[in-house]
This record gives structure tokens, sequence and C-alpha cells, in this order.
């Protein structure tokens, strides 16, 4: 009765100003004839496109005045519990969706925002109707006494977004019973991702659509000839979409096999903000780490305070690109970036321990004989020739007992040796103080010399590894 009623004041619009039936152009494809006038009941009505999704259903449209007392009672005898056909086959829905915003994709969460115009298709043989050729628009309080599909979004995460006009459904049914059904949805849907190429990666999320309470049997859905529309308008700042496809996911349950739509849309993430947040200070900061190679070892706070520094930042690089991610095990291409970075950093600092090491060790350590012998600072004893370590006293630091060849020789590592008690033979077997300072030094500076050509070439071989294998990955 409800809807009865609804069509009677429907009826009574369109006797007064004519706004409820819809002239279509004879002139125009197909396909979605754009109709003149606009019901009030179509919020949406201004968006429909021409995308071949609802063929014409008449081939000559009068504009004579409809009978509405045979429509009236056609619909005095409607029952929205039962879907159309009940007897007989199941009811074919065809789909079409037009992607209207997408946005708010977030990595922490894997989910996104959507807003769709769901439209849907399909006949229902208590709909038809004679005396004009027009299309009917119903009003948003009227659909509820209509049948309607019962399907909804398998992926969807979270709903509930209300619309800002009130209204955002219509329906419009054609003189054969063919029903064609638009809805506006926003809905928050989950998106699995992969982060193994990340920022060089490209992700895939979908939409599904599925039949919740009628199983194939009852309704059979289908995509339509044109299957997804994206809106030309529709600007992602950190994804560029660059393939929509459409598939069938019939769920097969103990209940019974459902129907299922499934929209796929395979986005590649934007390279441009991640070459100048992150790639570009990096190689920054390993270039600045390299700066101690020209630091005399001698300036030792300096060399610390650039080297720590240095790797601090490299620390908090790495921790604010995870931060945004969520807890996965695998390791990504900027995860080996940046732990390569943070390597080159820490051996820069390592470089400068051993050089501030070997640039002081005449004052701070003393080598062992054997160790002497093992760097090349001192020649071996002659043959015949026992070394006995002595431990050093309370007025000595180091002591030394040759022994061997019918003599004995006692020699004070921190002391000047006496001319007299050294013959030009052994001379050859050992340095001064100051020929070991030298020595030490020399042997320093060359590390820092070394280092400035080893570390950039390393990292230069590092880079045309990683973009080597990276880039021809990238989708983008």
């Amino acid at each position: 009765m409800r809807l009865a009623t609804g069509l009677l004041l429907f009826g009574a619009v369109f006797w007064s100003k004519g706004l409820s039936v819809v002239v279509e152009d004879v002139d125009d494809p197909p396909f979605l004839r754009q109709p003149r006038q606009v019901s009030d009941g179509g919020p949406d009505n201004t968006t429909d496109s021409n995308t071949g999704f609802e063929a014409a259903t008449a081939s000559n449209i009068g504009t004579t005045p409809a009978s509405m007392a045979l429509v009236l009672q056609m619909l005095d005898n409607y029952d929205q519990r039962l879907r159309p056909d009940f007897r007989g086959g199941a009811v074919t829905v065809t789909f079409q969706l037009y992607i209207l915003t997408m946005g708010s994709i977030s990595e922490s969460s894997m989910d996104y925002v959507v807003t769709v115009f769901l439209r849907q298709q399909w006949n229902d043989p208590r709909f038809v109707y004679t005396g004009f050729d027009g299309n009917l628009t119903l009003y948003d309080t009227v659909i509820d006494d209509v049948w309607l599909p019962d399907v909804f979004f398998v992926n969807e995460k979270a709903a509930g977004f209300a619309s800002s006009t009130g209204t955002s459904r219509m329906m419009r049914i054609h003189p054969n019973g063919d029903v064609l059904y638009s809805t506006k949805k926003t809905a928050l849907l989950a998106c699995p991702m992969n982060f193994a190429l990340y920022p060089m990666d490209s992700q895939e999320c979908s939409i599904k659509i599925e039949s919740f309470s009628h199983t194939t049997m009852d309704i059979n859905l289908k995509w339509s000839e044109v299957p997804i529309v994206v809106n030309e308008a529709i600007r992602l700042p950190e994804f560029q979409i660059t393939d929509v496809n459409s598939t069938r996911c019939d769920a097969v349950r103990e209940v019974g096999t459902f129907s299922c739509l499934e929209g796929r849309f395979k986005m590649v993430r934007r390279m441009g903000y991640y070459i100048i947040q992150t790639y570009i200070p990096s190689i920054l900061i390993v270039i600045l780490s390299w700066l101690t190679f020209w630091i005399s070892p001698e300036i030792a706070p300096a060399r610390v305070a650039l080297g720590i520094t240095t790797v601090l930042t490299s620390t908090t690089f790495t921790a604010i690109n995870r931060s945004t991610m969520p807890r996965f095990s695998y390791v990504r291409a900027i995860d080996i970036w940046l732990l390569a970075c943070s390597f080159f950093i820490f051996a820069a600092l390592v470089e400068f321990a051993a050089v501030h090491f070997l640039f002081k060790r005449h004052k701070k350590f003393g080598f062992s004989g054997r160790l002497r012998r093992l760097l090349g600072l001192e020649h071996p004893p002659p043959e015949g020739t026992e070394e006995v370590e002595l431990k050093p006293s309370a007025s000595t630091t180091s002591e030394r007992l040759l022994l061997g060849g019918g003599h004995t020789q006692i020699r004070l590592e921190n002391a000047e040796p006496k001319p007299a008690e050294v013959t030009g033979e052994e001379e050859k077997h050992h340095r001064t103080l100051e020929e070991l300072k030298a020595l030490y030094q020399k042997r320093a500076r060359r590390i820092d010399l070394a280092a400035r050509i080893v570390f950039p070439s390393v990292f230069c071989i590092f880079n045309l590894c990683y973009w080597g294998v990276f880039l021809p990955q990238y989708e983008g």
C-alpha cells in the first residue's frame, strides 16, 4: 500500500507538472540515454554518464500522457518480499561501478576509502506497464517498498558514511520491466599489501560485491559491458592508478554457492616524495661522514662529534621510516638502502677509532716484541737469541731481557739506549721513540688517505647494484 500511495502521489505530480515522467532523447546512443527532464528523486542523475550500462527500452518514444490507473492497479499487488520471477530461473543482476573518489590509502592499516555509484540493473515482470513509453523515476521513500538485491562489500572494514544531501538513491523503471537502481556508497575497504619493493612497489586493491542471502540458484551477478568507470578527476598524492580490471569471485560455502564480483585497481607508487625525503638526504649524510677523513687524527673531538651525529641521524631516518609501516618481518628495498647507509656511516666512525688508536700508539701503549715484528716495526733478533719478557716494576715501565750468544743485555723500552751498550749490529733491530712516533702517524694518515678513495668507490658500487636490481622491477 505504501508503494501504491507513493505512486498515486507520483501520478498527481505527473498530471500537474510533468516532472516525474522522464522522456529520453531519440537521437541518443542505445546505452544509458541522458534524460531531458531529471526527476527530483534522482540525486545522482547529474553524475550518470553515457557508460553503456542501460540499454534502450523503446524504439519509438511518445510524449502522450500515460494512464496511471493501470500502473497503480499493477503495483497494488506488488510484494517486495519475493524476488522477480520467484518460481522461475535465477535473476540476472548486471553491475557497474562508477568510482567517484578514492583516497586515504593507509599502509599501516592496509585499507583505503572509496566512494562509488553502485549501479544495478535487472528485469522485474511485475513492473511491465503500457499506456506511455516514458521511464518512471521513483522517489527515495518509495524505493523501500521495492525488491532490491541484497549485496554487500566482502572486504569492507567500516561503513556508515552518511550522505550530505540526505538522499543518495535513484530507481528508474522502464516499460518492459527493466529496473535501474543506482546508489551512492562510501566504505572503508581492506587492501592487503606487499612492501617487499617499497618504495618502488605497486599495490593492487580490490572491491568485492557478493550476494548475502541468495545463492546462485536465485541471483546471478554479472558485470556490464563497461564494468568499472573511474572518475578522471581522481588524483592520488602517492599512487597512480595504472590499470582497472574486473573478474568473478564466486564464494563456495556450506550453505551454497554465492555469486560474487570483484573489481581490481592497480596502483603504482610515485617515487618523487621518497627521492626527496629519504634517498637524497641519506646520501648527503653518508658523504658528510666522509669529511672525517680530511680532519687530522689529532683533532679527535671534531671527528668524534661528526661521526656520532651522522650515526644518530641515520638511526632516526630508519626509525621514522618504520613508524608508518606495519610490523612485518621481511626486508623492504628501502630497508636495504638505509641499512647500507648506516653501515657506511658506522664504518667511517670505526675507521677514525682505528686511525686514532694507531696515531697515539707510541704514547699510550706498548707493543710486545712479537707484535712489533709482526707489524714490521722491528727485525727479529739474531739467531740463537732467546727473548724473555719481564713484568714491569715500580720504577720501570717495561723491560726485555735478551739472552744468548754468551752475553746479556737489558734494554728499557721507554728510555734512550746507551751508545756504549748498543753495537752497530743490534741497532738495526729496534727504533727510537721518535722513529716509532713518525712511523705510527705516517701509517694512520695512509689509512685516512686510503679511506678517501675506498669509501666513495664502494658506495658507488653499492648504488649501481641497488638501482640495477630494483629499478627494473619498478612499474612507474
